[in-house]
């Protein structure tokens, strides 16, 4: 404690928001002065992780108690960084959360996300992961009823047009780029790398392989870091899967492998250097049991509109040797580099939960000794669209896979459930503007 005692007080800190991530990501938290975070207990309602999207909370009490207790938030110290968007000597920390009896909350996502890498550990396996994220910079847009459209850039100008991997284009926003590298360095946010994607205004970062954990707290940081530095620079960063019509969807792809705990090896390849059975095994837990967590995976209702038209988004579940139109694809590597490549998450996942149920899924392929299918040499888009298409659908294939429940919990499902049938709901229940374009005069 001393330590950070000294830290906050070079970094004349003041203020620390303690934030936990919900089931969509969003930072909740509360804000305390900083001599709090050394002395003082922090609670924040349990009831948080039942509150969706458009701000209602969860009306099952068989879920969250009606007396809405209280949780503790326990800062994970190792994520204290400083906020460098404030102007108020403000820092911020991923916290930690547990119920009034001390126990590790059961339905938080970053608990979630420790119990999958637990049983890996139990296997004397670590994983690793890398993750590519996908990103619109948008002119700013205060009413909702008007289509997002592409920032315009320093010329003045607005890409009418793709652009893709062009450096003039990723210069247009080079202020943004220069304010998001300031802050991401302060947060010990670590990328590798930075495209103009396909997309008119579509940015994509990679980030260096790791940890699971600690890269699911550096895209959730890097995602309120992003947002924030759009802001400073007069657009908007959005994480949406589809946010522009007839544009290319938002993807966060997930690079994995496993090593072996005691001898740092990928157990990835044999030593011929070939796939191994572990591989083969990981790999079939993939395709068998990735239709059953599209609703992480794609997990608000406009997710799936990024799925629709296949534009460099995969529809199944196939794998390919460096093969772009599949669910997963292996890239060329060394032996060493071997890896799969998760393409089917959105931009607009938790991060924690859809590292959590990737893992799930590999590790119940290992459990079940699975084998994958034959890889896919053509277009993996020729072949059958194998995934749910509506949230309804995906909530439901989720509900209903035993192997999933019982390694997240009754609870957690039910919520998380809970929760995205409300939003689906809400979502059914608007009249939007395409109908009232083509239908309102003419049906």
């Amino acid at each position: 404690m001393s330590d950070i005692k000294d830290w906050l007080d070079k970094k004349q800190i003041d203020f620390v928001e303690c934030i936990v991530p919900d089931f969509n990501g969003v930072a909740k938290g509360k804000t305390v002065p900083a001599k709090e975070l050394l002395a003082g207990v922090i609670r924040l309602p349990e009831a948080i992780f039942g509150q969706d999207a458009v701000g209602s909370w969860s009306e099952d009490h068989d879920l969250f108690d009606v007396a809405d207790v209280d949780m503790l938030l326990i800062p994970d110290e190792s994520t204290l960084v400083n906020q460098p968007w404030s102007n108020s000597g403000t820092a911020q920390c991923i916290c930690d959360c547990q119920s009034a009896n001390g126990e590790d909350l059961d339905i938080a996502p970053r608990t979630l996300l420790k119990n999958v890498l637990a049983l890996f550990e139990d296997l004397d396996i670590e994983p690793v992961v890398a993750q590519e994220a996908e990103f619109y910079l948008v002119a700013r847009n205060t009413d909702p009823m008007y289509p997002l459209t592409p920032a315009h850039g320093v010329s003045g100008r607005q890409q009418k047009t793709p652009r893709s991997f062009q450096m003039e284009a990723m210069s247009e926003y080079s202020p943004f780029i220069e304010t998001l590298h300031r802050y991401t360095k302060e947060q010990n946010i670590h990328t590798a790398g930075m495209v103009q994607e396909m997309g008119r205004g579509q940015l994509e970062v990679n980030f260096n392989h790791g940890n699971p954990l600690e890269r699911a707290d550096e895209m959730f940081n890097f995602k309120r870091a992003a947002r924030q530095a759009a802001i400073e620079n007069g657009y908007y960063a959005t994480f949406l899967a589809k946010p522009i019509s007839r544009e290319p969807g938002s993807s966060m792809h997930l690079h994995q492998s496993l090593v072996d705990k005691n001898t740092g090896k990928n157990l990835f390849v044999d030593e011929n250097g070939n796939f191994s059975e572990k591989f083969s095994a990981y790999l079939g837990g993939l395709q068998k049991y990735s239709k059953s967590v599209m609703a992480i995976f794609a997990p608000n209702v406009n997710s799936y509109r990024r799925f629709e038209g296949a534009e460099s988004c995969p529809t199944n579940v196939e794998w390919g040797l460096d093969n772009r139109t599949t669910g997963f694809r292996v890239p060329q590597s060394e032996p060493s580099g071997t890896r799969i490549e998760n393409r089917i998450p959105g931009s607009d996942t938790n991060p924690y939960l859809a590292i959590a149920v990737n893992l799930a899924c590999g590790y119940l392929g290992l459990q079940e000794n699975l084998k994958p299918n034959k890889p896919v040499e053509g277009s993996a888009w020729d072949q059958p669209y194998t995934m749910p298409r509506t949230l309804v659908e995906a909530l439901a294939e989720f509900s209903e896979c035993e192997p999933l429940i019982n390694i997240f919990g009754e609870r957690f499902v039910k919520a998380y459930v809970d929760v995205k049938s409300r939003e689906a709901k809400a979502f059914a229940e608007e009249v939007t503007s395409w109908e009232r374009e083509h239908l309102l005069l003419t049906v």
